[in-house]
Order: C-alpha cells, then sequence, then structure tokens
C-alpha cells in the first residue's frame, strides 16, 4: 500500500538488514486492529507518544551484530566524555565552571565528590542516526530522568505478544535494578530504595501510575524493599539520620524542573545529609552537556589513537562556540566564518537543553536567521556546532488499525547503560503527521511529535552470548 502516509522513498540502509531473516511483519500474529487497540490499551499512562494516525505495526528489529553494535559505541563514548569532564578540573563545582555552567543550577551536589564521580555515568541513553558509514552519536542523555527505560519496557511487552518470533532485548527497567544490586553489594547496604519523584511532574493522562508500579515490581521482585515517595513524604517515610529505612534514592526528577515549577528541593537535600545515596548524582548532568562532547571530538592530550579513530568515526565533527580557527575536512577555518559561509553543513545547539529545544538546522533556517543565531552564540559562549548527519532510512510497518503499509523511516535510536550494561534501546521516528517538525530537521517526542518504538533484534537459542552480556541474559 503506498499513500500521502509513505515517509521517503528508497531502500534501507544495509547496517539496518539482515538478509537471512524474515520480514518482521511476516511474524506477526495479530490484526492491525488487535496490534492498535493493544498498543493504546497497554501503554495508556506510560508516556509513550503514538500521535497517529498511523502507528508501527512491528518493533525494530535489527541484525545481531548492529544491536550490539549501539551499546558498544555508547559506553565507549561514555567513558570518553567522562573522563574529558573529570580532567577540566578537582571538584565538581570547578568543573560546572569549566564548562561554562553555574554551580548554582547543580543545588544536589552531594559534595562528596569521590561518590559523585563513581556514579556520575551511572544511568545514560545517548541519541544515535545512521549515517551513510554507519553510527553517529549525536548527543548524551546522563542522569535518571531520561526517556526511554518505561516506553521501551511497555513497547517490547507488546510485540512480544503480537509477534510468534521471540525478539531478544536487553530490558531497561530490569537492568537498572542490577546496577542498584551492584551499590548495594560494593556499599554493603540493605536492598531498600527510595524512587523519588513528583506526580506533579507529568501532566494528562500521564498522571496515571501504572509506570510507577512497575518500577516499584522490577524491584521488589529482587528483593528491594521500595516505595515511590514525593518530597513532602520523605522526612517521615526515611527514619532518623544514620538508621535510614532506604539507604537510597533513585532520583526520577530534574531537579531543573522542580525549581521552574517552585517545588522545593529541601527535603532532598536534607534527605542527603541525613544520609540517603541519591542516585544518579546530580554530577551526571554535567556529562549531558555538549560541551563535553565537543571536548572528546576536537580530541584530548590523553585519548589513545584508537579512541581518536573512534569518535572520528562515530561523533560527528563538533566544537564549542568560542572564537578562533580550527580543522575541518583538512583545511584551517576560523570557526565562525565557516560556520556563516557553510550554513547548510551544520547544527547549532544549545550546550545545556533537552528535547531539541533550542536547536537550530542550518540548511532548514533562513541565513539572516542563522547569522544572528550564530553571532549571538559565539557572544555567549554556551553552544555547540555540529556537522550535520542525513540519517539513512529502514523499512518499517505502519497501521492505522485498518490497513497497513511499509514506509521508509529515518529513526533516532537511543541504547541505554545502567551501571555500563546494556538496558535496551528507544527509538523515535517521524511520520507525515509531524511533518512541520520534520522540516526542522529535529526528532522529539516532547517537542516535535515523533512516534516511539523499541529497538530489538533476533533471538537465537543457539548463537553464543554477546560479550559482556551474559549477566544481562540472565
Amino acid at each position: 500500500m503506498t499513500g500521502t502516509a509513505s515517509l521517503r522513498t528508497g531502500s534501507s540502509h544495509p547496517w539496518f538488514l539482515d538478509d537471512e531473516r524474515p520480514a518482521p511483519s511476516a511474524l506477526r500474529t495479530a490484526s492491525p486492529s488487535e496490534v492498535t487497540a493493544l498498543l493504546r490499551e497497554e501503554l495508556a499512562g506510560l508516556s509513550v507518544s503514538l500521535p497517529g494516525p498511523w502507528v508501527p505495526a512491528q518493533p525494530f528489529v535489527l541484525p545481531r551484530q548492529s544491536y550490539d553494535e549501539l551499546f558498544g559505541i555508547a559506553r565507549t563514548l561514555l567513558a570518553l566524555v567522562r573522563r574529558a569532564v573529570l580532567a577540566l578540573g578537582t571538584g565538581w563545582p570547578a568543573r560546572a565552571e569549566a564548562l561554562g555552567a553555574d554551580p548554582h543550577d547543580y543545588p544536589l551536589l552531594s559534595g562528596q565528590d569521590n561518590t559523585e564521580t563513581a556514579y556520575c555515568s551511572m544511568m545514560a541513553r545517548p541519541d544515535i542516526v545512521i549515517g551513510e558509514n554507519g553510527p553517529q552519536l549525536l548527543e548524551f542523555n546522563v542522569s535518571g530522568t531520561f526517556g526511554g527505560p518505561n516506553e521501551s519496557h511497555g513497547l517490547t511487552e507488546v510485540w512480544q505478544h503480537t509477534h510468534r518470533e521471540r525478539f531478544f532485548g536487553h530490558d531497561p527497567l530490569a537492568t537498572r535494578v542490577r546496577a542498584f544490586e551492584d551499590v548495594c553489594a560494593s556499599r554493603r547496604l540493605p536492598r531498600a530504595i527510595a524512587i523519588i519523584g513528583s506526580l506533579g511532574d507529568l501532566e494528562g493522562d500521564d498522571a496515571d501510575i501504572r509506570f510507577q508500579e512497575r518500577e516499584l515490581e522490577q524491584f521488589r521482585r529482587r528483593g528491594f524493599t521500595a516505595d515511590f515517595l514525593e518530597p513532602d513524604r520523605l522526612p517521615e517515610a526515611l527514619g532518623r539520620p544514620g538508621n535510614l529505612r532506604y539507604p537510597l534514592g533513585l532520583r526520577n526528577f530534574a531537579p531543573a524542573d522542580w525549581r521552574e515549577r517552585g517545588q522545593s528541593l529541601r527535603p532532598v537535600h536534607d534527605a542527603q545529609r541525613a544520609g540517603l545515596l541519591l542516585l544518579p548524582p546530580q554530577s551526571s548532568g554535567l556529562l549531558a552537556n555538549k560541551k563535553a562532547l565537543a571536548l572528546v571530538s576536537e580530541g584530548r592530550p590523553w585519548m589513545t589513537r584508537a579512541e581518536r579513530r573512534l569518535a572520528e568515526r562515530h561523533l560527528p565533527w563538533t566544537r564549542i562556540t568560542l572564537p578562533g580557527r580550527t580543522r575541518w575536512e583538512g583545511q584551517e577555518h576560523e570557526l565562525l566564518e565557516l560556520l556563516l559561509v557553510r550554513r547548510e553543513r551544520f547544527v547549532l545547539k544549545k550546550a545545556i537543553g533537552m528535547m531539541g529545544r533550542e536547536v537550530l538546522v542550518g540548511r532548514y533556517t533562513e541565513p539572516v536567521d542563522w547569522r544572528q543565531a550564530v553571532e549571538s552564540a559565539f557572544a555567549a559562549g554556551d553552544s555547540i556546532v555540529q556537522e550535520y548527519v542525513e540519517p539513512a532510512t529502514c523499512a518499517l510497518e505502519l497501521t492505522d488499525g485498518t490497513s497497513t503499509f511499509t514506509a521508509q523511516v529515518a529513526p533516532v535510536l537511543s541504547p541505554m547503560l545502567f551501571g555500563d550494561r546494556p538496558g535496551g534501546c528507544w527509538a523515535r521516528f517521524l511520520t507525515d503527521g509531524a511533518s512541520g517538525s520534520a522540516s526542522r530537521g529535529v526528532i522529539s517526542v516532547g517537542g516535535a511529535g515523533a512516534s516511539e518504538n523499541a529497538v530489538l533484534t533476533w533471538a537465537d537459542p543457539t548463537a553464543r552470548p554477546a560479550a559482556g552480556t551474559e549477566e544481562e541474559r540472565r
């Protein structure tokens, strides 16, 4: 079936293809109406965006080599970003200042620098597109509040029920629990955790607490005492200092969101002073600062040749908006002049930002607007520029509940890491209903109305486990 909803023409990039496997659509056991109903019903209240009228009728299914490669790239580049940030100064306030950030914007820095350093990269999710030469990592989300864990878990549940093939995917919720098990083992803490958040962070139908119950159940299955606590319940629920009922806290909120809404952080800060180990620590936000990615792209003196080659291959050319000369495509350029002359080749991003906000794609921006934004960014030194990556496409079957058709879509792939373990992969892609956002070249659920999906691979019980994933399979 073809028509106006056909997103792109052409064929899938080879990275997405496994010629020895059938099309996932051939394995579907549910009708289009059943798939649509199950997606809407099972995922209600789980923050999953299915704007419609076309929704996915299948998961993204990658060859195992491609699936594993996503996590390998994410793990290596996250380690480089972490090391680049640590090298900026002694102590986390100094590192924040070195990145041009205000330490006062990180009010939950614990002051326990060794602890912050140990866990700053505990939870991470990059955004990756497939370029002409394979995966290209565009940015990192490093915190406890990034989207993807509940979404990919719920979507995977749907696909396992609607297809006869047992697709494989690392479970983000289970993997996150294992990361906390490691913390308990290394610090000799009892298995008791408070998931700290606020129902005020949710809006509309998303206020359904089912996803919170799902998260708690994952912890309880592994022997944790677990509860969801809003800030006003913290003092009473935690108990007295030095003998807390919950020695661990999962930070399921963004401090900036609470401050913007007028929500006090004092109960959380007091809980930290009483001994609560809040993870991930707020130092993780500095790893999400896009300037850190620019440092790795430019190259650090301590990087090995192998690390430089990997960064050059999988990280688009990225620089901080500071005056001076830089090397691009084998030649020296004044950075500001290069961006103005070759506008169509670059993307401008705020160093601290999320959900595709404050991102300009040069080829989709009027020259006068581009010049103004670039000059402002250089005056403030608060942004990065990144070489534009034309995303490759793959086939995905879509349905409106009655009929199906196969479209070529260009997904953003987000492999998740928890305690350095692979923890599932989330994806967003644009449909015709979001074509206005697509023209800006930005894919974001919150900012552009993108649709979501899970990224899986083929289950093959006869295959040897991929390196580093044995425990995840247990």
